[in-house]
């Protein structure tokens, strides 16, 4: 979660005016400013503060009268509007993908880092998306305008996230946000994954560097170079060296090997055995091992798919 006052500093204290009879002026970092977006979040999302779901879902009286200002001036309101919509906005980040193309971010928001530049960018978006309200049919003047006694529906989880999908694209679209998202992924760090154990983080690992063997990390392609250079028969390791480890579950083992054809379920069964490539070729019917490192990094390919829809089950039960 991004810090709740150097949020409001980013807010450069600007305000909203509203005209209705009156001239109304509310600071950008103020809770009521971000009224809009907080009557937008569905019931599951407000629930995890459940203080607020005995909030008046008719704005007339918020909006006129104190009444309610201790609600909402204070880092609880603004952690709850701010945390929900960042974490949406995430979602809908699209990273360069190693197979060509994009794809949405692999894992969990929880298994990055606070000060991994993307989860930074799903914060500093959200007076963008604000401001795109203004403009998209939930202006703050809209708001003050709900009729007295008029209580504003809760919107479902997929409405919202169709409105969160439509407007983040729109603004790393305007902002040309996708070069720089493109960088800060190709160029992530250890320090941008949480520190406690997490599969993204362990595949990042494995895929960036490999130092079972030595103390300096080394990437994949000066392995491969070296091995060429030296004429050396070199079991060059896979991109997501050793996925299979004791991280999975045997439960998640189970479940992902069931989608695998049986000679593959018998190459990942052997190579979690620690058996050579060598000794998986001789009993599966390849002729050399070069074929069996192969089939290993296409069952890391499937693998890495493979989490990826049980991070979208994740998702829908959020």
């Amino acid at each position: 979660m991004k810090d709740v006052k150097e949020q409001k500093q980013n807010d450069n204290g600007e305000i909203i005016e509203m005209k209705q009879g009156q001239v109304i002026k509310i600071p950008k970092n103020s809770g009521k400013a971000w009224l809009t977006l907080f009557y937008s979040l569905p019931q599951e999302f407000v629930s995890k503060r459940p203080v607020y779901l005995n909030f008046p879902r008719c704005p007339y009286e918020v909006l006129r009268t104190d009444k309610y200002d201790s609600m909402i001036n204070n880092d609880t309101f603004l952690e709850l509007v701010w945390d929900c919509v960042a974490w949406s906005a995430w979602q809908y980040f699209e990273v360069p993908y190693q197979k060509g193309g994009y794809r949405e971010i692999p894992g969990s928001a929880a298994q990055y880092s606070g000060d991994f530049p993307l989860w930074r960018l799903s914060y500093s978006m959200l007076p963008l998306l604000r401001d795109k309200f203004e403009v998209s049919g939930f202006s703050f003047q809209q708001l003050y305008n709900v009729p007295e006694g008029t209580e504003l529906p809760w919107l479902t989880y997929q409405q919202f996230g169709n409105l969160i999908g439509t407007l983040v694209p729109e603004i790393i679209q305007e902002q040309n946000w996708q070069p720089m998202i493109d960088e800060i992924w190709n160029n992530r760090t250890l320090e941008d994954f949480d520190k406690r154990g997490s599969q993204v983080k362990l595949d990042f690992m494995r895929s960036w560097g490999h130092s079972r063997s030595r103390k300096k990390t080394v990437s994949i392609e000066q392995l491969a170079e070296e091995a060429e250079e030296n004429g050396t028969d070199f079991d060059i390791p896979d991109t997501r060296s050793e996925f299979e480890n004791s991280v999975l579950s045997e439960l998640q083992i189970a479940e992902f090997a069931a989608r695998l054809s049986g000679r593959d379920k018998k190459i990942l069964k052997m190579k979690m055995e620690g058996h050579t490539a060598q000794e998986i070729a001789e009993a599966v019917g390849y002729q050399t091992h070069s074929a069996v490192l192969k089939r290993i990094r296409h069952i890391a390919d499937c693998y890495e798919d493979f989490i990826s829809e049980e991070y979208q089950k994740y998702l829908e039960t959020f």
